[in-house]
Formats: C-alpha cells, structure tokens, sequence
C-alpha cells in the first residue's frame, strides 16, 4: 500500500505539473479550433451530472485496492503519465476553443459544478483527459475483475464520458479522441511495462533513488553528487546506471563499515556475507541492508562487461573492509601503512569511476591526484573518524602528543598540542605539492576522455585546501608560504 500510494502521489504531482503547465502557456495563445459539431447544440446543460464527473477521482483511487502491488500498479501509473504528455502536447499544438453557452448554475448542484469546473481548469480540451483516465481505469481494472466487476466499470466510464458533455466541459469529438488515446496507450504500455525486465530495471532505479536521498540527508555533498548523477544521466540513461549503481553500493557499504548506517551486530559479519553472496551467490542474512546491498552489488557487476573492474569492485569492498578492522582493533598505523591504504582506496574508486565514464585515462597516470585526494579525504573527516577510532594520524605523532599529556584521539586535544599542529601543517604543505605535481599530470593528460573528471577531483581538492580547511583551522593562515602556487 505504502509503494502504491507513492506511485499514486507521483503521478497526481506529475499531472499538475504537465497539466496545469499546458493550460497556462495556452492562456497566451489568442483563440483556438472550433470542433463542435451541430447536433451537440440539443445536448442539455444537467449540472446534477457534475458529481459523475468528479467520481473519476475516486475511481482512480480503487487502484490502491485493485492493483495492490507496485508492479501491478505501474503499468497503469505510467499509462496515466504517457497520456498526460500526449494530451499536453495536443492542447499546446491543436489548441481548441469551447462553443457551449456561457453556464449559470444555481440551487443545491452549485457548488459540485464549480468544484468539477475549476478542476478543470480553462482550457485542455482535446483530447479529454478525464475520457481517458476513465477509460484506462475500466481497460486494467476488468483485467483484474469478475464479469459483473467489468460490466460495472465500463458503465462507469460511460458515465464519465457522458458527464462531460452533460456539464459542457467537453465536445464530442474530445471525448472520442480521450478514448482513442486511453485505448491506444493501454495497448502500448502495459505490454512492455509488465516485462520482468522493465520491472527489474525500475525496481533497481528506485533503490538508487531511495539510497541517495538517504545519503543527501547524512551530508549536503551527497544531494550535489546526486544531482550530477542525474544531469549525466539524462540522454544515456541505460549505459549511465552503472555510475548510479556502483556510487550507491560502495557508499552503502561505506557507510555501514562507518558506523553511518547502523546495523545490528558486527558491521564485518554483514560485509562479510555480502561478499559471498556477490562471489559465489551464497544465500545471505534476511536484512534491509543484505538485499538492498546484494541488489545493487550484483547489477553493478551485471554492468561491468571487464573480468578486471569486477575484480576491483570486490576488492575495495575488501580494503574498506580493512578500515573496519583497525576500528575493532583501535589500531595506529604509522605514516606508511595509512599512505598505502589511501592509495589503495582511491587507486581502486577512480579507476571505477574512470571505468563507467568509459574514460581513456587510467587512475595509475594521476598518482599525485591520487595522493592529494586521500589527504583530502583524511583532513576533511578528521574529527568524525578519530570520534569513531579510525586513527588517520600516524602512530609516532600520536605518541609526541600522549608525551605531552594530550589525547590523540580528540581532534581539539590534537590541535592543542605542538606535535599535532605541526603534522597537520606538514600535511597541508604536502598537499600544496601533491595539487602542484597533480596539475602537471592532468596537462599532459589533456585531450584523453576522462580528464575532466579527473580536473572536477583536482578542483574539489584545490578548493578545500584553499579555503575550507584553513577556516576549519585558522592557524594555518599563517604560513604564508604556503600559499597557492
């Protein structure tokens, strides 16, 4: 019920969108066709029959109880879409002027007229929508129905279709081209919408969709991520899945391993099966976390036509894993072991990204970019990983600080002491190199597809070693040769 009403949602938000959108651009235009034909001049104005006209709402809304499942509901969903997009663009091309008599309504069926008349606004007229939302109704509901069922909501579309000239709000030659329209789209869309393949692929949409919201509500960058996903997508939505897959998988798994997307028990045991599922197709443990996973993680792979990128989704899986590990452990690698674990992490995720983007450049031919970006990734999550023991401080830094009675692990405790401000200002210095040597690979890489990705990394790099950490600890302001080269 909860997936159907959704669907039910999104479609009512798509309708006024498209909808009023068209009735509003054509209350520019300066008239419209005449369509009405002369024997319509004998039809009687009934303002009684607006309620018949408004119960097309409510006929809509048994689809909630028919359908029962999203998979049933979408075929009619998407059939109530495509016909609102064709009869939009007939109301902005073919645009129609009423010829009824100016209605004057009084007594007790007042109010319901208006009611019927202001949803339907001042213009849309051919073809009736409201013909052929009824229509559809009746064509997927006696699918589902017994022989009274059917007989019943063809008479109710009827009834609708009948309404609207009763009422005045529509010529005949609306109503027959609403019907036209809902039989026609039906025919084409439930077909195709009911393929397990179509199914599967909005199914798989829909997590994404779900996860990166999710991701956008922990932290404002992930909206902006999203949004980039969305804006590269758009053209070449099929072959761009798998940049939306793989981003919400790792960062799913990412997050859990973090502590950001809590589970019961031990983060590693979920990890842990997740990675047989994916390698052998072992059956794992019912969790929210194992299907949703397990479904991303196997189209991703599904994606990934080479042995070898497969082989990397696995294996930075494997090394995020490892990050888990020090935490149960409360580990303090020295300087060396933190450096390769950054480069194995970033080595692995852009060349993934590379990979999807179809790029012609390697994450190997950007090794400083990739150093520069596991600094940045260090110094931008220093207080949330040293509050969960990810200790990205090398181990005989933290002993100079523990010397002078302070606490490693405590980022304000860090900075307060000497050894701790003159690593992270050692760091920032190494970094200003890093971005230095990281412009001169990009310029010899100039012209290779893939490169304005890895500039977009370089840029986002630059941007918080110039400005955001430095308002995150001013005294590093104050080596001013350390400026921007």
């Amino acid at each position: 019920m909860k997936r159907t009403a959704a669907l039910a949602s999104g479609f009512a938000v798509f309708f006024l969108v498209v909808y009023g959108g068209a009735s509003w651009v054509t209350g520019f235009y300066p008239g419209g066709l005449r369509v009405d034909l002369p024997f319509e001049r004998h039809i009687p104005f009934v303002p009684s029959w607006a309620a018949v006209y408004i119960s097309m709402d409510l006929l809509l809304l048994l689809s909630l109880f028919i359908f029962r499942t999203w998979r049933r509901m979408l075929p009619f969903a998407l059939a109530l879409c495509a016909e609102t997009v064709l009869g939009a663009l007939c109301f902005l091309v073919l645009p129609v002027e009423v010829a009824w008599p100016r209605r004057v309504v009084t007594g007790a069926w007042t109010q319901v007229f208006q009611f019927a008349d202001t949803m339907n606004l001042e213009r849309n007229y051919l073809p009736s929508l409201h013909v052929a939302f009824a229509c559809t109704a009746a064509l997927a509901y006696r699918e589902r129905a017994g022989p009274v069922a059917r007989m019943g909501f063809t008479l109710w579309a009827l009834a609708i279709a009948a309404s609207t000239l009763l009422i005045h709000e529509h010529h005949a030659v609306d109503v027959l081209a609403g019907a036209l329209l809902a039989w026609g789209v039906w025919r084409v869309v439930a077909p195709r919408v009911r393929e397990a393949a179509f199914l599967e692929a909005v199914r798989v949409e829909s997590i994404c969709a779900r996860e990166l919201y999710r991701f956008a509500r922990r932290h404002p960058r992930y909206g902006l991520i999203a949004l980039v996903l969305y804006q590269q997508s758009l053209g070449r939505w099929r072959e761009a899945r798998r940049a939306r897959v793989g981003f919400c998988f790792l960062q799913l798994v990412d997050d859990v391993l973090d502590g950001d997307r809590p589970v019961e028990g031990e983060p590693l045991e979920y990890i842990d099966a997740l990675l047989r599922t994916l390698e052998t197709g072992a059956p794992g443990p019912s969790s929210a976390f194992h299907d949703t996973a397990s479904t991303l993680g196997r189209v991703l792979l599904a994606e990934l036509t080479n042995p070898g990128a497969r082989e990397q989704v696995l294996e930075l899986v494997r090394t995020m894993r490892e990050d888990r590990e020090r935490v149960r452990a409360r580990h303090w690698w020295d300087a060396g072991r933190i450096q390769t674990q950054l480069s194995n992490t970033f080595r692995l995720s852009v060349g993934l990204m590379l990979h999807v983007a179809d790029a012609q450049v390697r994450a190997e031919e950007a090794p400083s970019l990739l150093a520069a970006l596991g600094w940045c990734s260090v110094m931008r999550d220093l207080h949330e990983d040293l509050a969960q023991g990810l200790f990205n401080v090398p181990a005989d830094v933290a002993a100079e600080v523990r010397a002078t009675g302070h606490d490693p692990a405590d980022l304000d405790a860090l900075l307060a002491s000497e050894a701790g401000r003159a690593w992270v200002a050692s760091e920032y210095q190494r970094a200003r190199l890093l971005l230095d040597h990281s412009a001169a690979e990009l310029d010899s890489l100039d012209g290779r597809p893939g490169t304005a990705l890895l500039r977009l990394f370089h840029r986002s790099v630059e941007a918080f070693w110039a400005r955001k950490l430095p308002r995150r600890m001013p005294f590093l302001r104050e080596a001013s040769a350390l400026r921007p080269s």
